[in-house]
């Protein structure tokens, strides 16, 4: 049921707080990540493959994040994320050489789906049904080019946007195209962005994301910063991307484990280590700004937001090495080639990690 509340409190500050035709941010909002653990799914290097599984084991496994995504509206959430590929066919993408039945594509491309499509508009409902927001991370088709999509649905369930992936692991590069935007979203309690699982290790970008505004970031990945069964007090580099740009971080991968949210300071304010298939929720105050609680800083600098601090001290006028595209520690690495669009090479790494019945 969706509350009156949820709908009645933007309204009356739109009304009566600004005086304006513009609504004003309310900045409290439940923040929620699922943790889910993964459904079998079928395995090409395997003698017992049977492609006729692929699809309906696709859209069980779609079906209980679905499921996880209504028990945060439940819970109350505002917005809720899931983990990268909800469709879980992301490792199909190893298979390049394995081809759909019922297209003839290979295997991964043949199982994206439009945006909007059938999947999206399940999504869609959950997030009007419930009034929140909602980012789920599909496998998107669009024409001859499959993209690493993060889809971002409003409260009326209308899409605002999608993310595509701007920069791949090496293995995903052999089918999946790239985005070039880094997008940030205004909702009606904060700015949110998405940065998708690799993108979170190149510091430019959530700093890029933090200069536009973002307000927390959210990070559905395939792999965990955490060490394995621990907190994410252990995710080192989730703690440096927080406190480095003021910024909340939010992960999400599949796993009972690895998921929950960072605050601008580096403390894990929510996760549920070792627990099955929960919503994991905290309430946050997005008008809370980082500070510092000495007044002689506050004297000295003539505020004590190190946030605005931070970025009032910035010099991008010596900056131009991040945006050259061969700087010189690639020399070192110049005789290094990658598989990327080396599709021989690419078949030659897939029989040679073959662990199935059947290598040769």
């Amino acid at each position: 049921m969706i509350t009156l509340s949820k709908i009645c409190i933007p309204l009356l500050l739109c009304l009566f707080t600004t005086g304006t035709g513009f609504c004003q941010q309310t900045k409290k909002a439940k923040i929620a990540v699922i943790q889910a653990t993964a459904l079998p799914r079928q395995d090409p290097f395997m003698g017992d493959y049977d492609p006729d599984m692929v699809r309906p084991q696709m859209m069980a496994h779609f079906d209980k994040l679905l499921g996880l995504f209504e028990e945060a509206g439940e819970m109350g959430a505002d917005l809720v994320c899931g983990p990268e590929d909800m469709q879980h066919i992301g490792a199909y993408g190893l298979h390049i050489d394995v081809l759909d039945p019922e297209t003839g594509k290979i295997f991964a491309d043949a199982l994206a789906v439009p945006v909007p499509g059938p999947l999206t508009d399940r999504v869609s409902e959950i997030a009007k049904r419930y009034n929140m927001y909602i980012i789920a991370p599909i496998y998107e088709a669009d024409g001859d080019k499959v993209y690493n999509t993060a889809v971002v649905f409003d409260r009326s369930g209308k899409i605002m946007g999608k993310h595509r992936k701007t920069i791949l692991p090496v293995m995903e590069t052999w089918l999946i195209s790239v985005g070039d935007e880094f997008e940030v979203y205004e909702t009606d309690f904060g700015n949110i962005a998405i940065a998708t699982c690799w993108e979170l290790f190149y510091p430019e970008i959530s700093t890029i994301y933090a200069l536009k505004g973002a307000d927390i970031i959210f990070n559905p990945t395939m792999g965990r910063d955490n060490l394995p069964g621990q907190s994410l007090a252990t995710a080192h580099m989730y703690i440096t991307r927080a406190r480095d740009n003021s910024v909340y971080i939010a992960p999400v991968i599949l796993g009972d484990d690895g998921n929950g949210i960072i605050d601008f300071d580096g403390n894990v304010i929510a996760e549920a280590v070792g627990k099955k298939d929960v919503v994991i929720m905290a309430e946050i105050d997005f008008a809370r700004e980082r500070v510092n609680d000495s007044k002689w800083w506050e004297t000295i600098n003539g505020t004590n937001n190190i946030k605005a601090i931070h970025y009032k001290s910035r010099r991008p006028g010596i900056y131009q090495l991040l945006t050259d595209p061969n700087p010189p520690i690639l020399d070192r690495y110049k005789d290094i080639h990658l598989t990327t669009g080396d599709r021989e090479r690419q078949l030659k790494a897939v029989r040679e990690v073959d662990y199935g019945p059947n290598k040769k």
